[in-house]
C-alpha cells in the first residue's frame, strides 16, 4: 500500500534508519517481508504453528459481518469448533479449557459474547495471531493444548484515522492517530450489538433485553532510541435479562472480561533486548435470581502476572532467550449474594482459591548447518496454594476424610514440574523442510463443568491441589513442508500423537453449582490423541485461499467411569475438512467462501427403554457409544468497494450469509420426550397410559443474512 522508496545505505558502520513512506495511489497486493534465513520461503518453525495478519482475516467470510479470529482459526486442521455459533474450540485432543488466549499478553478466560456467536475481540483492534498447536515456545505456559498469541495495534503514530462497521447485529467504530507525531501513538476501538430488535414483546407482556460491548485501547509511547512502553486495556461485557413488564427486570444473566497490560521494551545493544510486562485479568459471572432485589450467584477468577523476557542474537548461529514469570491468581467458585442481611448471614459460604505460579524458562534456536536448524528449551515451573482456605480431603470413596484451614498467608500443596521441550528441521533443498519434536506441558489451573453445551458460561476455576493433580501432556509430531514459488502453492502434512495426564471427568449427575465439595464430584484419569493433518494453501493471485483436512482421534480412559473401558470424548471429531477460498473479481468486487464439514460428535444414546409406572424410560449402556449426525455449513460473503482507489476516504458493502443453505445442525438429542395430541412435543408429566419416547435434537440456527457497511479514513 506504499510507493517504492529506494536508497542507498552504506555499511561502513552501525546505523539506525527511520524511514517514512508515501501511500501509493494505485491499489498494490500486500508485501510479504522476510528475513534472509527464509528466502526459501521455508519457515524453520512452522510446524504446528499459524500465523493470520489483520488483512487476511479482513479477506474471510465472517459471521453476520463480523471478523472472528477464532472462528477464522477454526478452519485450520488441527484446531476443532464445537458447532454453530459456539466459540469453544478443540486442539489436537485437548479440551476447551487447555487453550491459552492472550491478547497483549494478557489472558481472556471467556473470549465470548452472545453464548460465542461473537468473539470478544473487536477485529479492527488486532494487528495479527500467532497460534501454536505443537511446538510452544518455552516462554509460554499454563496451558497442555494450545497458545493463541494475538497482538493489539500500535496506532498510527503519523496521521489521525477513523474506520467503522455498521451492521444489523452489530456496529463499532475505531480512531487512531500520533498523541506526539513520529514518537506516540493511539488506538481505540469499540463495539456495541444492535439486538433489541430480537425481543420478544407479542402481547404477552414478557420480553428479554440482549446486549454486548467491548472496548480496546492501547498507548504506544517511544521514549528514545532505546526505550518504549506500550498500555494495552480492553473490557467488554454482556447482559441478558427477562423483563415481565414495562418495567420489571425478573431474571438474567451477564458476564464481564478486563484486561490491563503494561509493557516496557528496552534495547541493551543491537544483540540484547527485553521486554517486562505487568498483566491484570479478571472474569466475572453473575446468574441474578432477582435483579429488583439485587439477589445473585457470582462466580470469578482473577489474575496478576510480572514478567520479564530477554532475547539474546548471540551469533548468526544462536538465538537465546530467557525470562521469568510470577502470577497470582484468585478463583471465586460461585457463591450467593442476598440483599437481605439476615438472609446474606444464613448462607453457606463455598471457599474461593488463591494461588502462586511461578516459572523460569530457557531456550535457544541453533543453526547447526545451513539446512539443519535445532531448538531446544526447558520451562521449570510451580505452583503454590495459600490461605486463608477450607481444604478438604477425600477418601477412597470420594467422601472427606479430613478438613484443615490453613490461616492467612500460610502456604500448602506446593507442586513442581520441569516442561522440556526440542524440535528439529531440516531442508530438503530450497522448497521443502522436514520437523521433528518433542513438547511437555503441564497445567495448574483447570475449569470445571459437567455441561456439554457451549451455550452457558456456568464454569468454575479451579487450582491443583491436594485433590487435584496437575494436568501434564506429552506431545510428539514429524512434519513435512513445501513450498513451489513457480505455482505459489504451500503444502504442509503433519502427524502428531499426545499423551494426556491427570485428566479431569465427572460422577453421574454431578453438582458443580454452589457447592463447596466439588472437588469430590470429580474423577481422575488418562486420555491420548493422535491424528494427521493436511493444508494446501495458495496466498497469492487473484484467486486463493487454502484447503485442510484432518484425521484425529481422542480417547478417555477413567477406572470409575465407562466400566475402566476407552471411549471417545464429547469432541471427538474423526474426519474434519475445510475450504476457505477468495476470489478478487476486478477492482471492487471480492467473494469469499468458508465451507466446513466435521465428524459428529459422541454422545450417550440409550441402548434400550423398560416400562417403570407407566413411563418408558430410557437405558443407557457405554459412554458416548453414538454420534450426531455429521456436521457441514457454508458461509459467503460478497464485497463492493465503493471508492475509487486513489482516495484516501475507503468504504464497502458487505453482504454475507451464514450457512447459506439452511444446514440444521443438531448439538444435543434427547430421549425424554413424546408427542401429543397436537403433534407437539412435550417432556412427560402427569401422563396416564403407555407413549412411545421420540427422539428429538436441538439446532442452534439456520441460514442468517447480513449487511454490513464498512469506511476507513
Amino acid at each position: 500500500g506504499y510507493s517504492q522508496l529506494l536508497q542507498q545505505v552504506s555499511l561502513d558502520k552501525d546505523r539506525t534508519m527511520n524511514i517514512s513512506m508515501t501511500e501509493a495511489s494505485i491499489y498494490m497486493k500486500e508485501v510479504e517481508i522476510v528475513s534472509g534465513k527464509e528466502s526459501t520461503g521455508i519457515d524453520p518453525a512452522a510446524a504446528g504453528e499459524v500465523r493470520l495478519s489483520s488483512q487476511a482475516l479482513k479477506r474471510m467470510a465472517g459471521f453476520a459481518g463480523n471478523l472472528d479470529v477464532l472462528k477464522s482459526l477454526q478452519s485450520v486442521p488441527g484446531i476443532n469448533a464445537f458447532g454453530d455459533g459456539s466459540s469453544f474450540f478443540y486442539v489436537r485432543g485437548g479440551n476447551n479449557d487447555q487453550n491459552l488466549l492472550l491478547i497483549d499478553e494478557a489472558p481472556i478466560f471467556n473470549p465470548s459474547h452472545l453464548f460465542g456467536f461473537f468473539s470478544a475481540l473487536a477485529p479492527d483492534a488486532i494487528k495479527d495471531v500467532k497460534a501454536y498447536k505443537g511446538d510452544f515456545p518455552a516462554s509460554f505456559g499454563g496451558r497442555l493444548s494450545s497458545v493463541i498469541d494475538i497482538r493489539a495495534r500500535d496506532g498510527n503514530l503519523n496521521r489521525l484515522g477513523f474506520s467503522g462497521n455498521l451492521g444489523i447485529f452489530t456496529s463499532d467504530l475505531t480512531i487512531e492517530g500520533p498523541l506526539v507525531k513520529e514518537k506516540s501513538s493511539f488506538i481505540l476501538s469499540g463495539r456495541r450489538s444492535n439486538l433489541n430488535w430480537l425481543s420478544n414483546n407479542n402481547n404477552t407482556g414478557k420480553a428479554f433485553t440482549i446486549g454486548f460491548y467491548d472496548l480496546n485501547g492501547k498507548i504506544n509511547l517511544r521514549l528514545n532510541a532505546k526505550n518504549r512502553l506500550f498500555f494495552t486495556g480492553f473490557t467488554g461485557k454482556d447482559d441478558f435479562s427477562r423483563i415481565t413488564n414495562a418495567s420489571i427486570h425478573t431474571f438474567g444473566i451477564s458476564w464481564d472480561n478486563s484486561t490491563a497490560t503494561i509493557r516496557w521494551n528496552h534495547l541493551f545493544n543491537n544483540r540484547l533486548f527485553s521486554n517486562t510486562t505487568a498483566v491484570f485479568s479478571e472474569y466475572n459471572y453473575y446468574l441474578y435470581i432477582s435483579r429488583e432485589e439485587d439477589d445473585y450467584w457470582h462466580s470469578a477468577i482473577r489474575n496478576k502476572t510480572l514478567k520479564s523476557d530477554l532475547t539474546w542474537y548471540m551469533n548468526p548461529s544462536n538465538t537465546i532467550k530467557a525470562g521469568a514469570e510470577l502470577s497470582n491468581y484468585y478463583s471465586n467458585p460461585g457463591n450467593v449474594h442476598f440483599s437481605d442481611e439476615e438472609t446474606q448471614r444464613n448462607a453457606p459460604k463455598v471457599p474461593g482459591y488463591n494461588s502462586l505460579n511461578a516459572g523460569i524458562y530457557l531456550s535457544n534456536e541453533q543453526l547447526i548447518k545451513e539446512r539443519l536448524m535445532l531448538k531446544y528449551g526447558i520451562r521449570l515451573s510451580s505452583w503454590w496454594n495459600y490461605g486463608p482456605a477450607t481444604v478438604f480431603f477425600y477418601d477412597a470413596g470420594h467422601n472427606v476424610s479430613d478438613t484443615i484451614e490453613v490461616a492467612k498467608g500460610s502456604y500448602h500443596s506446593p507442586r513442581f514440574n520441569a516442561e522440556p521441550r526440542i524440535s528439529v528441521s531440516y531442508n530438503l533443498g530450497k522448497e521443502a523442510s522436514l520437523t521433528a519434536g518433542y513438547c511437555r506441558t503441564v497445567q495448574y489451573l483447570q475449569m470445571l463443568s459437567n455441561s456439554t453445551s457451549p451455550f452457558t458460561s456456568l464454569e468454575v476455576w479451579a487450582p491443583s491441589g491436594p485433590n487435584i493433580k496437575p494436568q501434564q501432556a506429552d506431545q510428539f509430531t514429524l512434519g513435512f513442508i513445501t513450498k513451489s514459488p513457480r505455482t505459489d502453492l504451500n503444502f504442509s502434512f503433519e502427524v502428531f500423537y499426545k499423551q494426556f495426564h491427570n485428566q479431569i471427568e465427572y460422577k453421574d449427575h454431578a453438582n458443580m453449582l454452589y457447592n463447596s465439595l466439588i472437588e469430590g464430584e470429580l474423577r481422575f484419569g488418562k486420555a491420548k490423541s493422535y491424528g494427521a493433518e493436511f493444508l494446501l494453501r495458495r496466498s497469492k493471485g487473484r484467486f486463493n485461499g487454502w484447503i485442510g483436512y484432518a484425521y484425529s482421534r481422542v480417547l478417555k480412559k477413567f477406572d470409575e467411569i465407562n466400566h475402566g473401558l476407552e471411549y471417545a470424548a464429547s469432541y471427538d471429531h474423526p474426519h474434519t475438512l475445510f475450504a476457505n477460498l477468495i476470489l478478487k473479481a476486478g477492482k471492487r468486487w471480492d467473494f469469499a467462501a468458508n465451507w466446513s464439514y466435521m465428524t459428529g460428535a459422541a454422545f450417550s444414546s440409550p441402548t434400550g427403554f423398560m416400562q417403570y409406572n407407566g413411563y418408558t424410560i430410557p437405558v443407557y449402556g457405554k459412554k458416548n457409544n453414538d454420534r450426531l449426525p455429521d456436521y457441514h455449513r457454508l458461509d459467503v460473503s460478497v464485497t463492493l468497494r465503493l471508492n475509487k482507489q486513489e482516495k484516501r476516504f475507503k468504504h464497502n458493502l458487505i453482504f454475507s450469509v451464514y450457512n447459506l443453505y439452511g444446514r440444521a445442525n443438531p448439538f444435543s438429542v434427547s430421549f425424554n420426550k413424546i408427542m401429543n395430541d397436537n403433534g407437539d412435543f412435550v417432556v412427560p408429566s402427569d401422563l396416564s397410559g403407555s407413549y412411545e419416547i421420540i427422539p428429538t435434537s436441538i439446532s442452534v440456527a439456520g441460514m442468517i443474512p447480513s449487511l454490513n457497511y464498512t469506511f476507513r479514513f
